[in-house]
């Protein structure tokens, strides 16, 4: 008797699970919740300033701006320009991050639920919602929100790619990655983490074929961007320093939390979805197949981003947690995770949800306080709204404004209607028409002439003490010696980010 003996091919096992919609509701309703906690309580900063000032202008001038400078910001200005044609005020300017943050809490419970069950995609996502550093700029009108959603867009359908190894997934992930790399060029650096992500789940050369198509295209959309903003001296990352173990430190604390006791139950939590014991550990070995799991998509989410900007950073300085503010989504995953394997040996079906519940409490609970401070003007360097009120209040119709160091410019450019009846007795030319944020001023002969024919002069200055400075701009050293020769100061009100001074001529 002969026996044949048949090799049946170990075909893939899909392990992907449907997320049930309440999954995806809960997070991104508690993201709303919190991202419309006091949106408009404290007033614009210098950041959101410029985005006010860019984004009011028509398309041509706006063209004119990004070839000047800003480069960067150039689509996400366009895209907040259509915007404020609806309604201009600070809730609208702010509203697209808040929306792109609720998104993003959505696409993180997703992902979660992909990998690892309903329970920990609901955990995770609820888990990033909680976070102060994700409430603050999901309150900010820059585009770090957005750039956090297309990054964890692109994350998403890498994992579906992965999975079903449908092209139509690699096109989305595809455009979604190029889409946050146009809104800021440092979202290239998840094309990294998504290749160790690739590597520890041994994907095939289809896989990398696909991810290499998919990231040259992202980085062939960026190019222009990033070639223009070349040329800029005032670039977003040109006053940033070398980072040290003091950045990777502060970085811990904004993603795990501020308060000490919290960022420690996070990263015990992130710690045991590394260490504890796994399930299915054996099913895999057998199908001899590695597939996605938590920890190869989130641990390289959360560490290699930071890793590659600061190891960039100590050639040339660019480092700044903002550009990868993203990462924190690796830290909500892992630490969901955490809490699924901890309650794994427990019988009881409802020791996960119970647990969930009681962490999601504590940390929120935990850093209530740091939420508070985030929608408060102390949030940010500077209040040009509080600024621009004290003008309102106190200066006459016909006074003279004189702001020391252009940049200071910007309380007018983000609060006009304080300054409609002053004569802004330095501009030349305003910021449209100069194709700048802020305008540019008058020659140093010409601005002392003007100067000296003023009154009362309105002066507003960007540091909040009496201490000397010694200005290189010759303009910067005619205000001075005009000021000190020809007026005298008859009042100063130091505020948070800068001073309002009033010089009456002698």
């Amino acid at each position: 008797m002969v026996t044949t003996e048949v090799k049946i091919p170990l075909q893939p096992v899909s392990v992907a699970r449907r997320t049930p919609v309440a999954t995806l509701l809960i997070p991104a309703a508690a993201m709303a919740a919190l991202g419309m906690w006091d949106l408009d309580r404290r007033g614009l900063w210098s950041d959101e300033a410029a985005t006010w000032s860019a984004a009011r202008r028509t398309p041509e001038e706006l063209w004119q701006l990004t070839g000047n400078l800003d480069a960067v910001h150039g689509i996400y200005y366009l895209l907040i320009h259509g915007l404020l044609r609806l309604r201009a005020d600070e809730m609208m300017l702010r509203l697209p991050s808040l929306v792109a943050m609720c998104c993003a809490a959505a696409v993180v419970a997703a992902i979660g639920g992909r990998l690892a069950g309903p329970r920990v995609g609901m955990v995770s996502g609820t888990l990033f919602a909680v976070v102060p550093l994700v409430s603050l700029y999901a309150q900010e009108a820059r585009s770090y929100a957005l750039v956090t959603a297309f990054v964890v867009t692109a994350t998403y359908f890498l994992v579906r790619g992965c999975e079903s190894g449908e092209l139509r997934w690699w096109g989305w992930y595809a455009m979604s990655a190029a889409l946050a790399a146009v809104l800021q060029p440092f979202a290239l650096l998840v094309l990294g983490a998504h290749a160790v992500t690739l590597l520890l789940a041994r994907s095939d050369a289809r896989d990398w074929l696909r991810w290499g198509v998919s990231a040259a295209f992202a980085v062939l959309a960026m190019t222009p961007v990033a070639w223009l903003a070349s040329g800029q001296s005032d670039t977003a990352s040109s006053w940033t320093g070398v980072p040290g173990w003091d950045a990777v430190a502060r970085l811990v604390r904004s993603f795990a939390g501020p308060s000490g006791w919290v960022a420690c139950l996070v990263l015990l939590l992130a710690a045991a979805a590394l260490f504890a014991p796994r399930r299915g550990v054996l099913e895999a070995r057998v199908l001899r197949m590695p597939r996605l799991t938590v920890i190869k998509v989130g641990l390289p989410l959360l560490v290699v981003p930071p890793a590659l900007l600061i190891a960039v950073s100590q050639l040339s300085p660019v480092y700044d947690q903002r550009h990868v503010l993203y990462a924190v989504v690796g830290l909500s995953l892992l630490a969901a995770h955490g809490i699924d394997r901890i309650t794994a040996p427990v019988l009881w079906r409802g020791s996960m949800p119970l647990a969930a519940a009681l962490v999601v409490s504590l940390v929120l609970g935990g850093q209530l306080a740091a939420h508070r401070h985030v929608r408060s003007p102390e949030s940010r360097p500077e209040d040009l709204r509080a600024i621009a009120d004290l003008v309102r209040q106190q200066a006459k119709p016909g006074d003279a404004v004189l702001f020391l160091s252009g940049s200071r410019r910007k309380v007018a450019v983000a609060y006009p209607e304080a300054f409609a009846n002053l004569l802004d007795v330095a501009l030349a030319k305003s910021p449209a028409t100069s194709g700048t944020l802020y305008g540019t001023e008058l020659p140093p002969d010409r601005l002392r002439e003007a100067l000296s024919k003023a009154g009362r002069v309105w002066l507003l200055d960007r540091e909040d003490s009496d201490q000397p400075r010694v200005f290189k701009e010759p303009g910067e050293r005619v205000k001075q010696e005009v000021l000190s020769d020809a007026f005298h100061r008859e009042s100063v009100k130091r505020m948070r980010g800068g001073s309002v001074h009033l010089y009456v001529h002698n």
